[in-house]
């Protein structure tokens, strides 16, 4: 079972050796469709499309994603640090070779790539636009890499909406015995469920049970706190 992550808006600003140009020349032809599409976007909205209010900021941001093809790189795992991220807690795990094959990340700048891929720094997230474009290039990228296993799906809507996969399975976090999704606070929680499935090996919807952090239990479709 692959498990599709969405990226993180945190970002780590370790710099690597080598550039995004030699390290990852097979991402190179679709990375550059976005930038082509990221130079016709005008600078009035650029702060909306950032969702910076600083117009500067907006053009800071720009500029830098525009010349990303020459930063240094990090393998994704370790460049990505929001919350997902940090309760994955990576580099903590006993079998970081297992994680890096099954974990999957979708990103609105170099679409569906594997945990391992070398990327910059950037700061762009998934518009309609862009899932519009990368739902061709990605729905073929996790054939190739699932080759007909199941793909437990951890994307928000704006994501998963770049790919098409008949064996996605979902599920959900929810509050107040069912009755609402965690949202925005059940970024942890889906980190320490990730965490789990990868210490564990969990490759069987059924093993999901085994998990029950923070009061949630698998009722067979999603987790439910209280």
């Amino acid at each position: 079972m692959l498990i599709l992550l969405p990226p993180s808006e945190g970002k780590s600003e370790i710099p690597g050796k080598s550039s995004f140009r030699d390290a990852e020349p097979a991402l190179l032809p679709n990375a550059t469709a976005v930038l082509r599409w990221l130079k016709r976007q005008p600078r009035k909205a650029l702060p909306a499309l950032y969702k910076v209010s600083s117009p500067e900021k907006a053009l800071e941001i720009h500029q830098r994603n525009l010349a990303l093809f020459d930063a240094p790189v990090l393998p994704a795992i370790q460049r990505y640090s929001g919350v997902v991220y940090d309760h994955i807690a990576f580099d903590t795990l006993t079998t970081p070779a297992h994680a890096r094959k099954r974990l999957l990340i979708v990103s609105a700048l170099f679409g569906l790539i594997p945990a391992s891929a070398q990327i910059p720094w950037y700061k762009l997230g998934m518009t309609p636009q862009l899932a519009k474009l990368w739902r061709p290039i990605n729905t073929r990228r996790l054939h190739e890499f699932a080759q007909g296993q199941p793909v437990l799906d951890l994307l928000p809507q704006a994501s998963a909406r770049a790919l098409d996969y008949p064996h996605r399975i979902t599920v959900d976090f929810k509050l107040a015995g069912g009755k609402k999704s965690a949202g925005h606070f059940g970024k942890a929680i889906k980190g320490k469920f990730v965490r789990f499935l990868l210490e564990n090996k969990i490759t069987r919807v059924e093993d999901f049970t085994g998990f029950t952090e923070d009061g949630y239990r698998f009722d067979g479709k999603d987790f439910v706190q209280g």
